[in-house]
């Protein structure tokens, strides 16, 4: 009896195991096909332009005025893969006098991934030979968004002579700390994501998810199209997981090599630039109609996170000493979330017209 039990128990788990191989491998080859087709697509609409740096390539977006009186250089954040199509909607009215250019780093976009360090000595000299390589020209406006703000802050220390101008748009803020990122990613979890997304059930996940990350209310069907696609192209790699697990090393090199110049910059504070309490709830109403627009029942935002006094406190002894030993970094408060291209495009757009105003004066 108990051998009958024990043959039907494995006979199950051998035809569980084989739905489960089989359930992959299809996952794997519908991953596969449709990689393929959003890569045609974003090429077709003129996303994917890959230059060689050595043994891999990095995916360079050149828009704009080729001739114009500046070149704008978009940095992007930690994990936002789809930076190209965002920086293209905030700067589309400064295309027809200036040069705006995106390079997406190893592990981003439509780059290459590689299992090489990525330190940031690395990474800016991968910038700087992408675009070298390209054809591209200093020197460059920088557009950092985010972690993007440590590699903007190393480049105009180390090779001041190639930069314009950097505009800060809410870029980390960096201090005399060694636990700058609250916390760093694990090797174990990201190895797991790696050999997921490979797989697909990444793709799959987001596929349930994803309209949740992207915003709606700001975005034309168009831009949504091609940012999950490029969502959804490089995700969990090892280029990306070397950067999260190490956001600390990288954070407090760029800090402490800073050398202090006098290139303009302007550094746009969002999460931390709050002082009324109406700027509060400008904040909470569009986090709202987001909410409302992708159907989720939380708010990302809570309204308990908002002290307008400890929110000045951070700003005047953290960030503007950051800001002080860049030297010649105007702060401007534009109150919001981090990601404030999003939510005030416009506004952004302003404080970038002002910037260009003074550094042609």
């Amino acid at each position: 009896m108990k051998s009958k039990k024990s043959k039907r128990v494995k006979k199950a788990l051998v035809i569980i195991t084989c739905i489960f191989i089989l359930f992959l491998a299809i996952t794997f080859i519908v991953h596969r096909i449709l990689l393929s087709k959003e890569k045609q697509m974003l090429t077709e609409a003129g996303y994917y332009n890959p230059v060689s740096i050595g043994d891999y390539s990095l995916n360079v977006y050149d828009f704009g005025n080729k001739k114009g009186k500046h070149t704008f250089v978009g940095l992007s954040g930690l994990g936002v893969f789809d930076f190209s199509v965002r920086m293209e909607r905030l700067m589309g009215d400064f295309t027809e006098e200036n040069r705006i250019v995106i390079v997406d780093r190893a592990g981003y976009g439509l780059s290459d991934d590689t299992k090489e360090p990525r330190t940031l000595e690395r990474v800016v000299n991968d910038y700087r030979t992408a675009l070298k390589n390209a054809g591209i020209e200093g020197p460059y406006i920088l557009l950092p968004h985010s972690l993007g703000g440590a590699y903007a802050t190393y480049w105009v220390s180390q090779y001041p002579e190639e930069i314009e101008g950097v505009v800060f748009i809410a870029g980390t803020q960096l201090g005399d700390n060694p636990d700058i990122a609250l916390e760093n990613g694990s090797a174990i979890e990201n190895r797991f994501a790696i050999a997921a997304n490979q797989i697909g059930l990444v793709r799959l996940g987001k596929s349930f998810l994803l309209k949740s990350v992207i915003p709606g209310m700001n975005y034309s069907d168009e831009q949504r199209k091609y940012s999950e696609a490029l969502n959804l192209h490089n995700t969990f790699n090892y280029a990306f997981s070397y950067e999260d697990e190490h956001m600390n090393e990288i954070c407090n090199t760029a800090y402490h090599e800073i050398k202090p110049n006098d290139v303009p910059k302007v550094y746009i504070c969002s999460s931390w630039g709050f002082q009324t309490r109406e700027e509060i709830d400008e904040m909470l109403a569009w986090d709202k109609q987001e909410c409302e627009f992708v159907g989720r029942k939380q708010p990302r935002f809570p309204e308990s996170g908002y002290d307008m006094v400890y929110l000045q406190k951070l700003r005047d002894t953290e960030l503007q000493p950051y800001l002080d030993k860049m030297g010649n970094c105007e702060l401007v408060l534009l109150p919001g979330i981090h990601c404030i291209y999003d939510q005030r495009p416009e506004d952004v757009a302003d404080i970038i017209r002002d910037f260009l105003d003074r550094i042609e004066e």
